[in-house]
């Protein structure tokens, strides 16, 4: 029996999922789809590095590796395109921007590359933020600098520690560190236009809500800031944001994604579980609500993402969960997704053709793998009830004889 809790004050909520799944290192495109469980389409290698980020184009999978490649993949048959950045520090997290990508890296920089217009799949360094002409103009002044430790200043406009995240939306890119900061970027010339300092911890997490020009920012001092957007140089004033709310946690929070429809945001943390927040506006104000939490993950949830009525979650136990939202308000597990030999760090979605959806999955062991989920899968039970809580669920993963052949004609490398 498949128990689905309410979004209604519950303190938590059950999981269920399906133990049924097959493999086959093949294009994604060619895929025989059939109704039924999930499918694990192909595995990308990534042999000695670990895939940190991935990006989706309309064309192109992006994968950051911590050896500060960006690998590129046809996502339409998983041709390889030429990869860049390579010599760079290692990348923490990507983001595409029409014809440009944009990463974040290890040595606390930013970088936009774009795409070639004879070549769209050679990129090539449109800038570092931040940019020269924006250090050239802050550096003299000493109002310009802040204290970042004992005996150490640093110019506003820097991030001085790990970028953990970057969003895009109306007319900015946000920036998130590890030094307790969000940077707000102007996308028309790169200008760091404001820092958020409201947190007291690193910030591990972004979300935004385009419609409404909400940001959300998640910190490990276990809350989540609601910043609301004020507008873009309007009259000589440059954009602001006021801090709306501040959403109190039980765990450190690693991760945020909004439902498609803004109603309902989701907050992954440290304590294994996903946060379900209800969002409602009463009287002109927003209100946020704790309503439940999707637990079944026995460490870590490091990455989620949304689409359509689906929410996905990766975790450091390896494994990748789905989980179906009903129109009242229900949510349930229908997948439990793994083969990943490590942590699960970065996860993006798209619908595929026909029916169901394409999941990418990057994970510390080096791998991207591709997924296909139906639009009809069913609630079944979990392994959890048949297995103790300490042992991991096992699928067989051996693809058909006739699969083992193209793969020896030709092996999908990332």
């Amino acid at each position: 029996m498949v128990l689905l809790i309410r979004l209604a004050g519950q303190d938590s909520m059950d999981s269920r999922t399906s133990t049924s799944s097959s493999e086959a290192r093949t294009s994604t495109s060619s895929w025989p789809v059939s109704r039924g469980s999930h499918r694990c389409l192909t595995v990308l290698h990534g042999q000695d590095m670990h895939v940190v980020a991935l990006a989706l184009s309309e064309e192109f999978l992006y994968a950051g590796s911590n050896k500060g490649d960006i690998r590129v993949r046809d996502h339409s048959n998983m041709e390889e395109a030429p990869r860049f950045g390579r010599g760079k520090a290692a990348v923490k997290c990507l983001v595409v921007y029409d014809d440009e990508v944009i990463s974040a890296h290890h040595d606390h920089k930013i970088r936009v590359w774009r795409r070639s217009k004879n070549d769209p799949k050679q990129h090539k360094l449109a800038t570092t933020l931040p940019s020269v002409k924006d250090y050239m103009m802050n550096f003299l002044p000493p109002k310009n600098y802040v204290q970042v430790r004992r005996h150490h200043k640093a110019l506003w406009i820097n991030h001085y520690d790990s970028i953990t995240s970057l969003v895009v939306g109306n007319g900015v890119l946000y920036s998130s560190s590890w030094d307790r900061s969000v940077k707000v970027w102007r996308l028309k010339d790169w200008k760091c236009l404001e820092s958020l300092n409201e947190h007291i911890d690193a910030v591990n997490a972004l979300a935004i809500d385009r419609q409404n020009n909400l940001l959300y920012s998640g910190s490990t001092d276990t809350t989540i800031k609601v910043f609301q957007k004020q507008g873009i140089e309007s009259s000589g004033k440059q954009c602001q944001h006021i801090l709306l709310a501040t959403l109190q946690a039980k765990s450190p929070v690693n991760t945020l994604a909004l439902s498609p429809d803004g109603k309902v945001l989701y907050s992954g943390h440290s304590d294994q579980t996903v946060t379900v927040w209800k969002i409602k506006e009463v009287n002109g104000i927003k209100q946020y609500n704790a309503v439940g939490a999707l637990p079944g993950h026995r460490m870590s949830v490091l990455c989620l993402c949304t689409l359509s009525n689906l929410v996905i979650s990766g975790s450091s136990d390896k494994t990748i969960r789905v989980w179906r939202r009903n129109d009242d308000g229900l949510h349930s597990c229908v997948s439990v997704m793994t083969g990943h030999t490590g942590p699960v760090k970065s996860l993006c979605a798209v619908p595929a053709l026909g029916s169901g959806v394409m999941v990418y999955s990057g994970s510390m062991d080096g791998d991207v793998r591709v997924w296909w989920v139906p639009e009809n899968e069913q609630d079944c039970p979990s392994s959890d009830e048949t297995s103790s809580p300490n042992s991991p669920l096992v699928v067989d993963w051996r693809p058909s004889n006739a699969c083992i052949k193209d793969l020896a004609r030709s092996p999908l490398r990332f």
